[in-house]
């Protein structure tokens, strides 16, 4: 699916449907070419009455409450601001009359939960920013009336749990990309993130300590998932099963991850194109070899054991087309070396020569 910037649509909008530019509220800057109003940072207690402009940036003023139908006039706004307003409650069709609304802000504010019809009116609602604040559930009620969304922002919440199951797939069909990261998740139920049109996941900082492996079942075109700073001890095998088809880029680092099962990752042979561990434990790694279609791995500040053993990873860095740094933490004599410089592989390489003609 396309993505269009902000610009972008607006432009598309400004062509098609030319608008008279209405009066300028006090305090506020408005451009009737770029059709915006902006009234950041005025100590504003109410919402401005702003009429015929596109892009309403309220951000940075102190309304606290914002009662229902709070935006008369506004029907031709696509995107509004409302970061860091202290908000603390938004009554139900709060935004109703807003029909071309597609990108919406409420960043930073103090909402801990949402009114299940927040949302009303605003059916072509595709792009929400809903990070840094208090939620403590992830708002799926409220998320039913916005049909449409593509990209939901969920960062810096106080999310403990994502359930039931089927949670995504029945509230927001048409979701390609989410962001969970810095909330507090340990828990997530078979089945919740299964949703046919989710391409992104980002569950980094949050408090899983194995792969969400029966979780992820379900989500057949999921292309990038992040779980590093999750604290992830150990990789098992098939964890990235129910992905096999369609997983391209795995971020897993500074989790403090120890060991990687050697048949972890093989389900991704055909189809994994960047993979990152950097920052963990990891004294070995599994045979990378399966992995055909990689085209970038991030390996740094491991411990990695030099020792013969690592020889399949050193004869792997020499055939592919990507640099690959990685770095020997021991033996102590080797510590701080990049592995494809170590001379201890040499010495495998004669040893093995040697095995060879003596057998």
């Amino acid at each position: 699916m396309l993505l269009l910037s902000a610009a972008t649509l607006l432009l598309i909008l400004t062509l098609s449907s030319p608008i008279k530019v209405g009066k300028c509220p006090k305090d506020c800057s408005c451009d009737g070419a770029k059709l915006s109003a902006v009234c950041v940072g005025k100590n504003l207690t109410e919402i401005p009455t702003v009429d015929e402009t596109q892009l309403l940036d309220l951000r940075g003023n102190h309304f606290h409450y914002i009662p229902a139908l709070s935006f008369p006039g506004t029907v031709q706004v696509v995107s509004l601001h409302l970061e860091s307003c202290r908000i603390r409650e938004i009554e139900g069709g709060a935004f109703q009359g807003m029909n071309h609304l597609l990108y919406l802000y409420l960043s930073d504010n103090n909402l801990t939960l949402l009114d299940p019809k927040i949302f009303a009116g605003i059916q072509n609602l595709t792009y929400l920013h809903l990070e840094g604040n208090q939620l403590t559930q992830f708002p799926g009620s409220a998320l039913s009336l916005v049909p449409n969304l593509f990209v939901l922002h969920l960062e810096r919440n106080n999310i403990s749990k994502l359930e039931p199951s089927g949670l995504l797939s029945s509230v927001t069909p048409t979701l390609r990309e989410l962001y969970l990261s810095n909330n507090s998740i340990s828990v997530i139920t078979r089945g919740a993130l299964s949703s046919a049109s989710i391409g992104s996941l980002y569950l980094d900082s949050n408090q899983l300590i194995e792969v969400p492996t029966s979780a992820l079942t379900g989500a057949p075109n999921l292309e990038e998932l992040s779980l590093s700073q999750n604290p992830i001890l150990r990789v098992e095998r098939k964890a990235f099963q129910p992905l096999s088809q369609s997983l391209k880029r795995l971020y897993m680092d500074q989790m403090g991850m120890e060991k990687i099962s050697q048949d972890a990752l093989q389900d991704l042979g055909s189809v994994l194109r960047i993979l990152t561990v950097r920052g963990n434990r990891l004294k070995e790694l599994p045979d990378l070899r399966p992995l055909t279609s990689l085209e970038g791995v991030d390996l740094r500040d491991n411990p990695l054991l030099c020792s013969c053993a690592l020889l399949p990873l050193r004869r792997w860095m020499e055939t592919v087309r990507f640099e690959v740094s990685a770095t020997c933490g021991n033996p102590p004599d080797l510590r701080g070396q990049q592995v494809r410089d170590a001379d201890v592989f040499t010495s495998c390489l004669e040893n093995a020569s040697m095995n060879q003609k003596g057998s």
